[in-house]
């Protein structure tokens, strides 16, 4: 599967009183993992947006297990991938280093969402395309930094 990668340096205001990474912004970092995983694969979200009902992939179950804390001028490297795909969800697992430490491990349940034609107010899950599955299947690791 696709790995795409992304560094972040811990700023102070990423952290608690202690100066340890206060952990909310490593579900942060997960969404935005997300989306940086599908820009690398070559999957135009925006233009979709644009011109159908998609409306992106809303998130149905997040998790983590922190195994070693982050601090402050810290840089993490995100290493996120598609883990496995149901027929309208998909499975993204998320590990976060530091160095060789790992310090964090997360998982996402996400849907291929449309807004719902008789209420906009409502979305449908809708069978993830196949081009998309290809797309973040292949055999690589992407540096959404460089």
């Amino acid at each position: 599967m696709l790995v795409v990668t992304h560094r972040y340096r811990v700023d102070w205001g990423h952290c608690d009183p202690a100066g340890i990474i206060f952990n909310p912004n490593y579900f942060a970092w997960m969404d935005a993992g997300c989306h940086n995983l599908f820009k690398a694969a070559g999957v135009p979200f925006a233009e979709m947006m644009a011109t159908s009902s998609f409306i992106g992939c809303p998130l149905i179950k997040n998790e983590a297990k922190f195994s070693k804390p982050a601090y402050y001028d810290d840089v993490v490297t995100l290493s996120s991938q598609v883990e496995s795909f149901g027929r309208k969800s998909f499975r993204l697992h998320h590990r976060f280093t530091h160095s060789d430490d790992e310090l964090a491990i997360g998982q996402e349940i996400r849907v291929w969402a449309y807004s719902d034609h008789a209420d906009s107010r409502k979305i449908r899950a809708e069978p993830v395309p196949n081009k998309v599955r290809q797309a973040v299947s292949v055999n690589s690791i992407i540096n959404f930094n460089a």
